[in-house]
């Protein structure tokens, strides 16, 4: 008999792709088309009983942890998850069925949509914010994190943080915290200081949090691993259950394929850019969850701009990354990209005690002054946690004179040979100005790592070393096979950045990156199972870096001192693009497919300032592209209601130098962080109409 939690995953993976494809029967169709129109209403109702669903699995299945107490009755909650999933399985099968006949479909029973604090809930399931938050920090670290922790609840409300604010620890757990925060305290003091004051935070807006349970945002509570570990083993903090390593596959071990949760970034400088300035683009990939872009003015050190995967550090499904994100940039002109592709390189002996990949991001954006500032300041480090994804310090990082990826550093702080990548290269060994990367490693001296086969992997100089080969994926279970299925999907994607950079060699500029982080790979024709031999047969896949397993997709335009610019988007950028592979990836209530626009300026207010001027001049904009358009448009309607929204969210904003002089300046940062937010709104429901209209 199938156990119960692996049927409902089953269901869940089936819910996916099934949404996948009602997207696709009208996606393509455009907004002139009543047919699109409808579609896209009738899948947002099904996206929020999907979301219902998922979250009620995952109270039952441990998944949610972070995020929501255990189900009271595990039982009940898997099968009211069950009919859920089967809900929209029907709903997305009728949407497609009436888009592929040219039909616009009925419409779909939605659940209660309600607001608290800031974001929208289906039922009592909170909603992913369709248009990435922003905090506003400034002041000392301790003071950045109190502020922080405040700003995210008044965003999403205490939950949140909840659940962190009640865990209790073993001896053994409570030890390791411990020996992660000596770390913190001899490398990264300003982190832990930042971590103290989230405590505070929390514990001021009446969630008692103590200083250990927020340092264990940071540090975890496992030991270091003593072999390489995937996302599920090495994250989902407390045990490995086989439901959770269940859920982390997203189907039975009978299924032919699974989803890989993986990341881009790509980035070129000097000769390759149009006016030799730093571009750099990346995503975040996997199912989305309820993040916080930071805009923070450390009192030491530079401003600077960072999303982590998640405001609470841990993402469901995949557990907790430690504040780990991407990407960032500081006023210095520094980017940090992507978190680099490669791992394991390490001798395994040397793997220990370090400092997580989240907090050496924050550190480093707040302190390094260049690229290769970054990279002395990493290389001092020491080897840290190699064995699990982000477990330790490393990355791809750029300025406007140079760039690096930092893929394995043995022997470190005092490494004599580490592997380093400072440039792209053609077949003659010319080296060009660009660097990319994926789930993979790419230096030419990087063949040993990502737990290669007995064969050992290919090694091309677009996509670096992968395998194609089904049978040397599948050859070890667990960790190594993870590791070289990463490998197989990161070799289509860089071959389309190298492409891609190589296209506009000399021109490139921040809307090119834009365009490229749109663009969709390719599917071949033929039904899912076909698909899924071509993949599992070796066939060479033409995917892309956009793809619909984007969760948060970014491009950026650092600059030193004021003026560096920095757009996020929420799921991809262009709703039409394909997954990654034989996937189903993952779609959301109310996706907005463009860029919201922050700029890096020397004070909070002045960022506010710039972001409100964006807003009211895509504003109008909008209502000039508007113009064009008569009421009976198919979309007019929706039109309308966007800049509505715009126009509501612009309305009674006033400049936060206007603020009374009295209020602390907590407050004040508050103030503005709620103004910055109602701007970002205000630009992409704006952009949205633009953007539309053009298409049409």
């Amino acid at each position: 008999m199938t156990d119960p939690f692996i049927q409902a995953q089953q269901l869940r993976t089936q819910a996916l792709f099934a949404v996948h494809d009602a997207n696709r029967s009208f996606v393509e169709r455009g907004w002139s088309d009543p047919v699109h129109v409808a579609g896209r209403t009738a899948l947002d109702s099904v996206l929020l009983g999907l979301a219902q669903a998922k979250w009620g699995l995952g109270q039952a299945d441990g998944t949610h942890r972070e995020f929501a107490a255990a189900a009271s009755d595990v039982q009940a909650a898997v099968e009211e998850a069950r009919r859920g999933f089967e809900r929209s399985i029907a709903a997305c099968e009728n949407i497609r069925l009436a888009c592929e006949a040219g039909s616009p479909p009925n419409p779909v029973q939605r659940p209660e949509l309600r607001r608290s604090a800031e974001i929208q809930f289906a039922g009592h399931v909170p909603l992913v914010p369709t248009i990435c938050p922003v905090v506003v920090l400034q002041g000392s670290n301790a003071e950045m994190g109190w502020q922080y922790a405040q700003q995210v609840i008044d965003i999403y409300g205490p939950w949140v943080f909840a659940q962190q604010a009640k865990r209790t620890f073993t001896d053994t757990e409570a030890l390791e915290i411990t020996r992660w925060e000596a770390e913190l305290q001899r490398l990264t003091p300003d982190v832990l200081a930042f971590a103290s004051g989230m405590a505070q935070g929390c514990t001021d807006a009446g969630l008692p949090m103590t200083r250990q349970q927020a340092v264990a945002i940071w540090t975890g509570i496992r030991p270091p691993a003593r072999e390489a570990r995937p996302m599920a083993f090495a994250q989902m903090e407390g045990d490995s259950d086989a439901r959770i390593t269940a859920a982390y596959l997203g189907v039975a071990a009978s299924t032919l394929t699974a989803e890989t949760d993986m990341c881009s970034g790509i980035c070129a400088w000097g000769r390759a850019t149009a006016d030799g300035s730093l571009i750099a683009g990346s995503s975040t990939d996997h199912d989305c969850t309820f993040q916080a872009t930071i805009v923070a003015f450390p009192e030491e050190g530079h401003p600077f701009i960072y999303t982590p995967f998640s405001a609470n550090g841990s993402i469901p499904v995949l557990g907790n990354f430690h504040m780990a994100g991407h990407p960032g940039m500081n006023a210095a002109g520094l980017a940090y990209v992507h978190h680099g592709g490669a791992n394991t390189g390490e001798p395994q002996a040397q793997w220990g005690y370090g400092v997580r990949r989240g907090p050496a991001t924050f550190h480093l954006l707040q302190f390094s002054s260049d690229a290769a500032d970054a990279r002395a300041r990493l290389q001092a480090f020491p080897v840290g946690d190699a064995g699990i994804s982000l477990g330790t310090v490393g990355g791809l990082f750029a300025d406007a004179q140079s760039g690096f990826s930092l893929e394995s550093r043995p022997g470190a702080p005092h490494s004599a040979h580490p592997i380093v990548r400072e440039h792209s290269l053609d077949a003659l060994g010319n080296t060009f100005d660009f660097l990319y990367a994926n789930n993979n490693a790419m230096a030419p001296e990087s063949g040993h790592l990502n737990c290669p086969p007995d064969a050992g992997y290919r090694y091309t100089v677009a996509g670096g070393w992968f395998t194609l080969d089904w049978n040397a994926i599948q050859s070890e279970p667990g960790p190594k096979a993870f590791r070289r299925l990463n490998t197989r999907s990161s070799e289509g994607r860089n071959r389309y950045a190298y492409s891609r950079m190589m296209m506009r060699y000399g021109s490139i500029d921040l809307a090119y990156m834009k365009e490229v982080y749109r663009q969709s790979g390719e599917m071949p024709s033929g039904t899912l199972e076909h698909i899924q031999r071509l993949w599992q047969n070796g066939t060479p896949w033409n995917s892309s870096t956009a793809h619909r397993g984007n969760a948060f997709t970014a491009v950026m335009q650092p600059r030193r001192g004021e003026g560096g610019r920095y757009l996020g988007c929420v799921g991809p950028a262009h709703r039409a693009v394909q997954p990654r592979g034989p996937e189903h990836g993952y779609h959301y209530f109310d996706e907005t497919n463009t860029f919201s626009e922050l700029e890096l300026q020397h004070s909070p207010e002045a960022v506010l300032e710039a972001a409100l001027a964006l807003a009211h001049e895509r504003l109008e904009r909008g209502r000039a592209a508007m113009d064009a358009l008569t009421p009976d448009h198919p979309a007019f309607s929706q039109f309308s209601r966007w800049l509505e929204e715009a126009d509501h969210a612009l309305a009674g904003i006033t400049v936060a130098r206007a603020v009374d002089p009295a209020t602390t300046r907590a407050r004040q940062l508050a103030g503005i962080a709620r103004s910055l937010r109602s701007a970002v709104r205000a630009q992409v429901r704006s952009t949205q109409v633009i953007e539309a209209i053009a298409s049409m």
